[in-house]
């Protein structure tokens, strides 16, 4: 077993983080966090699960027996419930402790601990079990997991991500020497721990053109550790003045498949996967999705938006979703010009900004249009009007300094979620963006959103429960890729 992920909400963390410190006498209190483990083989990028926390149990005062600086105790009898429940739902057991007097690492006591609960966690449930201890200590979170099959090998993980107005990565490991010297001058600006937090994500990019490709070039030469490459349409001429990295010799190649050699080809330490589908009907495109620490959209495809807004929320994972708008006017001279032409960068996490529907970016009825036009790519504009639809997006020709800019703004934002240097002012809005290439300005845009959206207000969608991928029958069942 590789290295796994570990994923927090900023609530979850805040929670945790709140009642192992509030003890009166500095002792040590526990809490047991049920994870979701996402075992999601993704061909080309190591074997990593991902453990996303699903729910925060705090122990109980009547549970714990003694405790000290140094120690707690506590009978197995209150947590029999639980191991019931992971056994039910499919869930990790996960123990959660602190050290408020030191030391900064897992102790002899913490290896006693844990081994006796996952004796009794495993003869419950089966020698397939995993385990997860998470110890709170100085201030940071380090974290590690362990086999019913193999109970005396325990593995640290590759990080923990609190996802809450921004991305904050805690038991991350320090890259190669020579991962350090490509990225000496990043590591400049913002310190060699940003360097190596960029080096413990995998990043997905749907939409491998005009913004997919050039974040991908971008990204990997910036130091992201895995990329997760999704576009199954060929490339065509037409592409060549935005794409980065392909060639007149790769036109008719899969995009994805492309792109992936030519990031191969710089000689990085980056590991890449290339997927040849659409992200809302392939099962394999949701499950290397799911995998990712982040997802970064840039295809403009409605339909394939609408399945990212929905698993941003049911994966635990933060959308940087970019998209370009304008308007092309013919002048006095009879030749076309940009009346407004504009790069729109959205940054949605699990708990924090407006979804993509609330933002204005997707609506039902351009998705369902899309739909319709897959289904008959010779129907009419009219015939979508008497079904009650209507084709969205807007004039926006793909020019290849706007979609590069709109990905080079993207993957500053990435950035800025990781290790905030960014000075808003009052009238900007940290969840969308808009850079308007004519006027020179960024600007925001106001949006009233829907008091009752499942997506960001509800939270109908956050943590799903799933019975197959999304709850969406035809993706397929659960226990198909767990």
């Amino acid at each position: 077993m590789t290295a796994a992920r570990i994923t927090l909400l900023g609530s979850q963390h805040d929670a945790l983080a709140n009642h192992l410190g509030s003890h009166p006498d500095c002792h040590e209190k526990a809490a047991v966090v049920l994870f979701r483990r996402l075992h999601i083989p993704v061909e080309g990028l190591p074997d990593s699960d991902r453990y996303i926390a699903q729910e925060v149990i705090l122990f109980e005062d009547a549970w714990v027996t003694g405790s000290s600086s140094a120690h707690i105790a506590f009978p197995l009898t209150p947590l029999r419930e639980l191991f019931r429940r992971c056994e039910e739902e499919g869930l990790a057991f996960g123990f959660v402790h602190n050290h408020p007097g030191g030391p900064a690492a897992f102790s002899a006591i913490d290896e006693q601990n844990e081994r006796t609960l996952l004796t009794a966690l495993s003869n419950r449930n089966g020698l397939d079990v995993t385990f997860v201890a998470m110890l709170w200590t100085e201030g940071q979170w380090l974290a590690r997991t362990r086999t019913a099959c193999f109970p005396k090998m325990a593995i640290p993980v590759r990080h923990i991500l609190v996802l809450g107005d921004r991305i904050t990565l805690y038991g991350y490991k320090e890259s190669t020497d020579e991962h350090t010297e490509v990225q000496a001058r990043q590591s400049a600006a913002f310190g060699k721990p940003f360097v190596d937090m960029l080096q413990s994500l995998r990043v997905g990019v749907p939409g491998n053109g005009g913004t997919g490709s050039p974040f991908a070039t971008l990204g990997a030469r910036a130091g992201i550790g895995e990329l997760v490459l999704i576009d199954k349409d060929p490339l065509a001429a037409s592409n060549l003045n935005r794409v980065r990295g392909l060639m007149r010799s790769d036109v008719g190649e899969i995009k994805s498949y492309a792109l992936k050699t030519f990031i191969e080809g710089i000689g990085l330490s980056v590991k890449v996967a290339a997927i040849a589908s659409d992200i809302d009907i392939d099962q394999a495109a949701v499950d290397a999705l799911a995998s990712c620490d982040v997802i970064v959209g840039c295809t403009d495809d409605f339909a394939g938006r609408e399945l990212m807004n929905a698993a941003l929320y049911a994966y635990a994972q933060p959308l940087i979703d970019i998209g370009l708008g304008g308007k092309v006017d013919n002048g006095p001279d009879g030749h076309p010009y940009l009346r407004y032409h504009f790069g729109r960068i959205s940054t949605i996490l699990p708990e924090s900004g407006q979804c993509l529907f609330c933002q204005g970016v997707i609506k039902d009825v351009w998705i369902q249009a899309q739909l319709a036009r897959r289904e008959n790519p010779d129907i009419t504009s009219d015939e979508l009007k008497e079904r009650y639809l209507e084709d969205g997006g807007t004039d926006a020709p793909g020019v290849g300094p706007f979609t590069s800019a709109a990905a080079d703004f993207a993957l500053a934002t990435l950035f800025d979620l990781i290790k905030p240097f960014r000075r808003f002012p009052p009238e900007l809005r940290r969840d969308m963006l808009f850079v308007d290439f004519v006027k020179m300005e960024i600007n925001s845009h106001k949006t009233a959103g829907n008091y009752d959206c499942p997506y960001c207000r509800a939270h109908e969608f956050l943590l799903l429960k799933e019975s197959c991928r999304l709850n969406r029958p035809f993706l397929g069942k659960r226990d198909e890729f767990y």
